[in-house]
């Protein structure tokens, strides 16, 4: 039920609770008091909250007490022509919404931020009373995962990760069940047993209780839509003109691209759509050489390049092309990449190589259903010329070959090992692996060449002191079930790579300032003028 009445709750008492550290009281307390927003209105089938920065992050301005808001709306930007509006909302759904968002929520006038986490927990938690005057706390997760519909089509399919905890006064909380649940009214998932997420914790909307359904239902409802507002009346995405997706060659079996080729289609039209829109900047960096020169100490930096891929329809987006960068000592004629710094076009055949190593790491990473996406800086420096640590000589992954790079499997004793193959050499495929682990000496696959010097106190640490190496071609496998089964939606990943787009750019260099630019002959001019005052003052 709606709490709003006649006394409106004080932000005092909103203190005390939250200082108390009772977060169940948190919820039972004020997740279903109203909230006054402040919405802006579009047209009539599109309102959303006014958003306003704070400590860089956007955030929602909200109170339960109406009179708080209009004063605040004195000191508050309002857009030229904009239709502004109060609307009254539970806490919980502001908070679901900001959460899902990345957003925070302002209480004017009181001088309380709510951060994600605890949007998080009035948003995405409940209680729910059972029998014997008890309580079960639920907290979930949204996601969607790929599925098929009774037609056979593929599409995203709406799930939540849940977690059931029973709630006692004399133990606390107490996890009595965690299972992925998803809507089956429509749609029919993928098989079951080929994917991450055993049987037993999967559940079906059907299979729900009454209250569970109504929070399932709640928790699954569209959250506010601010790309909107920049989008015409006609959703571009929709327009097969813009669908510029050419599948190629690869070394599976077409018939185990299926699911892949869509998420590689959703890449390169969402992510990457054409060379044209995209800028290659190289800066000037310090680096380690790949080949060191004979005499030079491994431990020297030189002057090298950086490549970061730039978005112009996406300022905020930056893909670093990660590594150490390339030294000035290992460019040859092999090397494609600009050796001069600033923005250069980005070649079309790198785009598509990009594409593509986006969409299989994405691929894999959504094995696991409920997780979120996670990449590190710089995933995807496979992607440039580089040196395997087996091998004593730079590798340049061949723009022409299309069939690199593609997700396989390196056996290492029991365990499948995920490895993205970027490419063939005389001594096998050099391939990168996807997960961070130790694999004992005795679990390498044979005949790898230089074997010892990748091990330390006899294992390879991979992803912290090893890099891609290079392994026989008969220590590559395809396994057919890891290209079906369950996995993230489509949906989900690409949000999920667009958030890392946008955390890349903050560790992006300054560009590269030409010495020889009028902007920059102007400031040495100041600088030397400067100089001279100073001296004049000081004499």
């Amino acid at each position: 039920m709606i709490k709003e009445d006649l006394s409106v709750p004080t932000a005092a008492e909103f203190t005390e609770t939250l200082n108390s550290g009772d977060h169940l009281k948190l919820i039972r307390d004020w997740a279903d008091v109203v909230f006054h927003t402040v919405f802006v209105r579009k047209h009539p089938g599109l309102e959303l909250p006014a958003l306003h920065s704070v400590e860089g992050h956007q955030s929602f301005m909200a109170s339960p007490d109406a009179n708080a808001i209009l004063r605040a709306l004195d000191d508050f930007a309002i857009p030229d022509g904009a239709d502004v509006f109060i609307k009254s909302e539970p806490l919980r759904e502001l908070a679901r919404n900001a959460y899902m968002l990345g957003a925070w929520l302002t209480w004017p006038g009181a001088g309380i931020v709510m951060n994600r986490s605890l949007m998080e927990l009035l948003g995405m938690s409940a209680l729910i009373p059972v029998r014997g005057g008890q309580e079960r706390l639920y907290q979930a997760q949204v996601y969607s995962v790929q599925g098929e519909s009774r037609e056979g089509r593929s599409a995203d399919v709406r799930s939540q990760a849940w977690k059931v905890s029973g709630v006692s006064v004399e133990t606390g909380l107490t996890l009595t069940d965690e299972f992925l649940v998803y809507d089956d009214g429509k749609f029919l998932l993928f098989d079951v047993d080929g994917g991450a997420v055993p049987a037993p914790r999967l559940r079906m909307r059907s299979q729900l209780d009454s209250d569970e359904k109504v929070l399932f239902d709640t928790w699954d409802r569209p959250v506010y839509d601010f790309e909107a507002l920049t989008r015409g009346e006609e959703d571009a995405v929709d327009d097969p003109a813009h669908d510029t997706y050419v599948p190629y060659p690869s070394l599976l079996d077409e018939a185990l691209l299926k699911s892949f080729r869509e998420l590689e289609r959703a890449v390169n039209n969402e992510i990457m759509p054409d060379s044209s829109r995209l800028q290659l900047e190289v800066s000037k960096d310090e680096v380690f050489a790949e080949v060191e020169a004979p005499g030079a100490d491994c431990l020297d930096r030189v002057e090298g390049r950086k490549f970061w891929i730039v978005f112009e329809d996406h300022p905020d987006w930056c893909l670093w092309l990660g590594g150490g960068g390339l030294a000035l000592t290992d460019y040859s004629d092999e090397v494609w990449l600009p050796g001069s710094t600033g923005r250069h076009e980005v070649p079309e055949p790198l785009r598509l190589k990009v594409v593509r190593a986006i969409a299989w790491t994405l691929f894999w990473k959504g094995r696991e259903p409920g997780t979120r996406v996670s990449l590190f800086p710089g995933q995807f420096g496979g992607l440039r010329p580089f040196r395997p640590d087996n091998l004593d000589r730079i590798f340049h992954p061949s723009l022409e070959d299309t069939r690199f790079p593609v997700l396989a499997s390196m056996p290492c004793s029991t365990k499948q090992v995920p490895v993205l193959v970027h490419g063939e050499v005389p001594e096998g495929y050099v391939i990168e692996v996807l997960e961070q682990l130790k694999v004992p000496a005795s679990d390498l696959p044979r005949g790898i060449p230089r074997r010892d010097s990748l091990l330390l106190n006899g294992a390879v640490n991979f992803c912290s002191m090893c890099g891609p190496i290079v392994i026989p071609k008969a220590a590559v496998e395809f396994p057919d079930e890891w290209y079906t089964g369950i996995r993230t939606s489509n949906t989900q990943l690409i949000s999920d790579f667009k958030t890392y787009l946008g955390g890349s750019s903050q560790g992006k260099p300054a560009p590269d300032k030409d010495p020889d630019s009028p902007g920059a002959v102007i400031g040495i001019c100041l600088g030397v003028i400067a100089l001279v005052l100073m001296f004049v003052l000081v004499l």
